[in-house]
């Protein structure tokens, strides 16, 4: 039995089912686009491709409404590709195993796809519905979960359209009129490295079970990051204990908090149960601290071989926990302008060491953008204080908030016509794309809505379908008013 029998309207969740089925991680959309193209083309309708790989599809307007204004409708067609690290998956392979709980679809031990996928399949469904509308452009775009990389290569000829309604929110209900601005600051430490004593014992220590999490709507939210926490623990063991480090491994995604850590680490071999000690002492601090948000959180320890190949040195090992610890994470500054709105954040996305090196990638967002800046440039001086370099990439404008658009308006009437309630606005401290589709096409107004998706860029991702199904039919209406 399919996690999607019997779910209505049948155009929206076939769409859907179809697309948990194509692999999609980010740079790799071809097999999505080419099923785009393809529906396209069944029905006659005109498509274009830009040299990166953003889709854009022409729809005609309903009889009657051709003199309407056409309307871009924009989506993502990749997907962040995250899971436990208990669960064999391929993203480049596999179909996600979509699992129906209740209201809510979820996978079975990765990321959903939700994020954006229901967009690409509300846009698709409109094809073969109903409603009225006037002429729509479909606006696909690639790789914008590295980066708003698509957004940001996107020919400007593809789309002529004023109009922009994006489906990459996340709470039914509200609509968003403005983001943040953000980057990428990608660092490298170089490491000493040297033989492990044949006196020494070897220790996996892992940071498990946290949530994880949007970095940009959930990183006001308090959430673990288990890199953060694993330097914190390292620390505390390095100041009591002589250990060299072999292997680190913790986050992937630059917009998602990490939720797992795992180090390998070699002690005297007389120091065993300080060690252990030393470990569960923390774990139950952390725990004190973060518990309640985070009630699946361990760490825990367990003797390994000795590796063959060699560790980072003393005072190497000592470099990447300080060089850790000092990196920001976590919310820098709140909004005075729009209470309550986190202003600017920084999270540390990924750490590994690779070769005789410790790779690192974090991401910061702001409104303002010289407080971006600021945030980057604290990680570049913990790094060089490593001796080690930064480079920035990914860099994206905010989208400035516009409260006195038609199209916002047209929006809550439409909304408050067939709920009977207001439409609540809110700016987000995320990146969409609407802020750098507004630079590159002056005088667009855009708005962004989606339905209810819990957990996005985690294992943990769950879509209501209820909240689809109401967005999806708000999302006709709306049409039917511009």
């Amino acid at each position: 039995m399919s996690a999607f029998d019997e779910l209505e309207p049948r155009g929206l969740w076939a769409a859907f089912e179809t697309i948990t089925r194509i692999p999609r991680p980010s740079r790799k959309e071809e097999k999505v686009r080419e099923w785009l193209i393809q529906e396209a083309e069944k029905r006659g309708f005109s498509h274009q491709t830009d040299s990166v790989g953003n889709l854009v599809v022409r729809v005609p307007a309903s009889p009657g409404k051709e003199s309407s204004p056409t309307v871009v409708l924009q989506g993502h067609m990749d997907m962040v590709c995250e899971k436990n690290r208990s669960v064999e998956f391929n993203f480049e392979k596999d179909p996600i195993r979509v699992v129906r709980d209740g209201d809510w679809l979820k996978a079975d031990g990765t990321t959903l796809g939700a994020d954006n996928g229901i967009a690409v399949a509300m846009m698709l469904a409109l094809l073969d519905d109903n409603g009225e509308h006037g002429p729509l452009e479909l606006l696909f775009t690639m790789d914008e979960e590295s980066g708003l990389i698509g957004a940001l290569e996107l020919d400007p000829t593809l789309i002529s359209g004023r109009i922009l309604v994006n489906i990459d929110s996340e709470d039914e209900g509200v609509v968003c009129i403005g983001c943040a601005g953000g980057k990428n600051t990608e660092g490298e430490v170089p490491l000493v490295t040297e033989s492990i004593p044949a006196n020494c014992t070897s220790y996996e220590l892992e940071v498990l079970g946290l949530n994880g999490g949007h970095s940009g709507t959930e990183i006001h939210v308090g959430l673990g990051n288990a890199v953060s926490l694993c330097a914190r623990v390292l620390d505390r063991l390095a100041r009591e204990l002589p250990l060299r480090i072999s292997s680190l491994s913790g986050g992937d995604k630059h917009n998602a908090i990490p939720r797992e850590c795992a180090v390998v680490l070699s002690v005297p071999q007389e120091s065993g149960e300080k060690l252990r000690n030393l470990v569960a002492e923390m774990e139950q601090e952390i725990r004190s601290e973060i518990g309640d948000i985070e009630p699946n959180l361990r760490i825990s320890l367990g003797e390994v071989a000795l590796p063959a190949a060699p560790a980072a040195a003393l005072e190497s090992s000592v470099a990447i926990i300080r060089t850790l610890l000092l990196i920001p994470h976590g919310v820098l500054g709140m909004s005075r302008v729009a209470p309550g709105v986190v202003e600017t954040s920084s999270n540390l996305a990924a750490a590994k060491i690779e070769g005789k090196a410790l790779k690192l990638l974090t991401s910061q967002r702001s409104s303002v953008a010289s407080l971006c800046n600021a945030a980057a440039e604290r990680v570049r001086a913990a790094v060089e204080a490593a001796g080690g370099s930064v480079r920035y990439a990914s860099e994206y404008p905010a989208w400035r908030p516009n409260p006195d658009s038609a199209l916002l308006a047209r929006c809550r009437e439409a909304y408050k016509e067939m709920n009977g309630t207001e439409m609540k606005v809110e700016v987000i401290h995320a990146g969409l794309e609407c802020g750098v589709i507004g630079a590159k096409v002056p005088g667009m107004e855009m708005i962004s809505i989606g339905p209810e998706i819990r957990g996005p860029h985690s294992p943990d991702e769950r879509l209501s379908i209820g909240s689809a199904i109401r967005v999806y039919e708000f999302l006709k209406s709306l049409l039917d008013r511009l």
